[in-house]
């Protein structure tokens, strides 16, 4: 991605407040995700755990992650909680989340 095409980038807050208009920045890319620790967290919807385990599976396969690990939210339509928030900081170098349905 472009820095100009970074510059039009808008972040939004999931929880439907107002962010700060600030400068968009991505962080640095490391040199790889090989040997990086990988977590998946799903939104408790149903089919979200098999598409994230399946995901988890290929991702693994394709870059050889030294550890995948799952989180649970304990609701679809609300935050994750602070204390699964504080517990994954320290566990994961990389988090995607899904849904499902």
């Amino acid at each position: 991605m472009t820095t100009a095409e970074m510059s039009r980038l808008r972040l939004v807050n999931p929880k439907g407040t107002e962010l700060p208009q600030t400068e968009f920045r991505m962080n640095d890319r490391s040199g790889g995700l090989a040997g990086k620790r990988l977590g998946l967290m799903e939104n408790s919807k149903a089919n979200a755990d098999k598409l994230l385990h399946e995901l988890g599976n290929i991702l693994n396969e394709r870059h050889g992650f030294s550890e995948v690990k799952y989180f649970s939210k304990h609701h679809a339509s609300l935050p994750a909680k602070q204390d699964v928030i504080d517990s994954i900081l320290g566990e994961v170098d990389y988090l995607i989340t899904g849904v499902g349905d």
